[in-house]
């Protein structure tokens, strides 16, 4: 460490902190913050530290000291907070727009901490954030990784190396780079710390892109920082394309290569398999497709079928920010939640599970993104092995180990380098809705001004405080995608078909209504269709779009889950429904995760639906079928029935 950065950071303190909780630094500042801290500190809230027994003498004491160059695990840089946004519950079965005024989720409600594992949380910073300065010129320009140059590959190899190369205790090291995902996307930061069941997550709303714009944003900059070069771009996987619908090349070979992660699913990847955008749809023993074998009917299908995912999620499933970005965040510091979690509890008594609410992902977040998530992560241990850490599991949040890893586990995703250009991807994905597509993000003010910290300058790392509304245009980040990627994209005119014929403006009915009326919750369970018969809808209010919600589905974050959501589709015919058919409406799916404690989580769904129902219903129709299509073995609950409902598109 340089004397700039020992002089901004001191010695014996992580520089990985949230920059402004922390009380002023002073020079014998303690790592763990008092519990007795005045309440002008902090404000409401404690944070939990549990760094007894002399774990400060190396400033790791966010990184458990075991798995520094292992596992990654713990806690990581960043601040989050979110000026002016509306607190609000979630209760069972309210309406879309339920998010009432209330206490304004920031640094002060929303805290890191390890109840489970006993990684203490980040000492407190001894710099203070700067905001964001926008750059004057766009000097970086990001490639597709499978079109990239041999210079341009041999420097992103040199910056990646150089990265790893850094002291873990560096808030720029590709270890705090990987932290910063695992502590904010899998249960690190809480609500309230006392409370282990409430974390806090940047998935599942409205925050998901934004989020992993500024974070993708500042890692691209170090490695530049790194190799001396201002206009080095973080290349992406160009999975939208069918030429970059395989690993990319400059990933895959495994010799001195600082790109390469074993802890990736090798059947799937060394033999240049094609990918699939619908990933956990086909049978578990489907034959794969080579990448570079013949362009028969079935590679041509595949192909189809991933533009046409494509499709769904850029065009037809993304029609306005809520449809494609995710829905609001809500605080879970409302008086109304912590007494529906009182009756809750009383109701549960006697069960160990318990379950938490998320909110809702837009199409952005939940299709493409979270496929590949799942496709390249690793399918296990060894064959004949248990997972642990000797056999490069992952130890998760709840103190259990995982080998469906990296990328394919929330808490492991930032330790494959594959993860930032695909994210880069996805990154694009939105900068081609907002340009090319006509797409507008919110015009709400707790949207553009929710803010994180994250740490710049490889040299002498200083926080910067960025706001949503810094990382709307590209340009204001100094990066852009090149245009030549962007002449052709052949989804844009994909052509979605019906499964079922139809004709004579009637809707093709199931041979036979349901034996007995559903009992909520529902169980789904692979290759058990249920049929939701008669759900209501109705009229297209002026201004709004009809949408699908399910709420109160509980799955456990663990493991894999998705299940599709069909509309019109005889359920004898249902399990062969997907992306390429007009009456897909969604699916839900996750990528698997951790949680302290155990137990299960709560999520929802809302699908934007008004294109389906215009294909599907008939003259006079004022109801639907809904069918659910489980894709997945682990058992899902769904604990409400579903409902059809106007909605605004911003």
């Amino acid at each position: 460490m340089n004397g700039a950065m020992a002089s901004a950071f001191g010695s014996s303190t992580s520089p990985l902190v949230p920059a402004v909780v922390a009380p002023a630094a002073s020079a014998k500042s303690s790592a763990c913050p008092s519990k007795k801290t005045p309440a002008a500190t902090y404000p409401r809230r404690t944070v939990w530290c549990r760094a007894a027994g002399g774990r400060d003498d190396d400033g790791l004491l966010w990184l458990p000291r075991r798995d520094v160059l292992t596992s990654l695990g713990g806690v990581a840089a960043g601040l989050v907070g979110y000026p002016g946004l509306a607190s609000g519950a979630q209760p069972e079965a309210i309406p879309l727009e339920s998010c009432r005024r209330g206490d304004k989720v920031n640094e002060s409600l929303v805290k890191c901490t390890d109840p489970n594992r006993e990684f203490p949380c980040p000492p407190p910073a001894h710099v203070k954030a700067v905001d964001f300065t926008p750059e004057p010129t766009v000097k970086r320009v990001r490639q597709p990784a499978h079109l990239l140059s041999r210079e341009n590959q041999e420097k992103y190899k040199e910056a990646i190396a150089r990265m790893k190369a850094l002291p873990a205790s560096h808030p720029l090291s590709f270890a705090a780079q990987a932290a910063i995902h695992e502590s904010y996307c899998d249960g690190h930061y809480r609500y309230d710390p006392a409370e282990k069941n409430r974390p806090f997550d940047v998935h599942f709303s409205w925050i998901f892109a934004p989020w992993h714009r500024m974070y993708i944003y500042f890692y691209e900059k170090a490695l530049g920082q790194l190799i001396g070069d201002d206009t080095f771009a973080l290349p992406f996987w160009n999975w939208d394309a069918p030429a970059g619908m395989v690993v990319p090349p400059l990933f895959r070979d495994p010799f001195a290569n600082p790109l390469y992660n074993k802890n990736r699913e090798q059947s799937r990847l060394d033999k240049l398999v094609h990918l699939d955008l619908d990933f956990l749809n086909a049978p578990t023993d489907a034959p794969l497709i080579p990448f570079d074998g013949p362009k028969d009917d079935k590679y041509q299908a595949l192909v189809n079928k991933n533009l046409c995912t494509m499709y769904q999620q850029q065009i037809r499933g993304g029609k306005g920010a809520r449809a494609f970005l995710g829905e609001k965040l809500c605080s879970d510091a409302d008086a109304r939640l912590k007494e529906m979690n009182a009756r809750s509890k009383k109701r549960r008594r006697g069960k160990k599970a318990t379950r938490d609410k998320t909110k809702s992902q837009g199409s952005l977040e939940r299709m493409a993104h979270t496929a590949l998530h799942v496709w390249v992560g690793r399918s296990g241990a060894p064959d004949g092995k248990a997972c642990s850490a000797d056999t490069d599991g992952v130890l998760g949040h709840n103190g259990a180990y995982t080998c469906k890893n990296d990328m394919g586990f929330l808490g492991a995703a930032g330790r494959d380098p594959l993860f930032y250009s695909h994210h880069s991807n996805v990154d694009r994905m939105w900068h081609i809705w907002s340009t090319k597509l006509g797409g507008e993000g919110f015009k709400d003010p707790e949207w553009l001004d929710a803010s994180f910290v994250f740490y710049d300058d490889v040299e002498s790392p200083r926080p910067v405080r960025i706001k949503f509304r810094d990382v709307l245009d590209t340009r204001n980040l100094g990066y852009t995608y090149d245009p030549e990627a962007e002449k052709d994209l052949p989804w844009m005119t994909s052509k979605i078909n019906p499964l079922v014929p139809r004709g004579g403006g009637k809707r093709p009915r199931a041979a036979a209504p349901p034996a007995k009326a559903l009992a909520y919750p529902l169980s789904l369970a692979e290759a058990e269709v249920v049929e939701v018969a008669g759900v209501a809808v109705p009229a297209k209010q002026p201004g709004q779009q009809r949408v699908l919600v399910i709420q109160g589905i509980e799955y456990d974050p663990n493991v894999e889950n998705k299940f599709d959501v069909a509309i019109g589709v005889p359920g004898d015919q249902a399990g062969k429904v997907g992306p390429d058919h007009s009456e897909y409406a969604g699916s839900f799916a996750v990528v698997p995760s951790s949680k302290a404690g155990g137990g299960t989580l709560e999520g929802r769904i809302t699908l934007f639906v008004d294109d389906v129902l215009d294909d599907v219903m008939g003259d006079g129709d004022t109801t639907v079928d809904v069918v659910l299509v489980p894709r997945t073995d682990e058992e899902i609950k769904v604990h409400l029935p579903p409902t059809i409902e106007n909605q605004s598109h911003n």
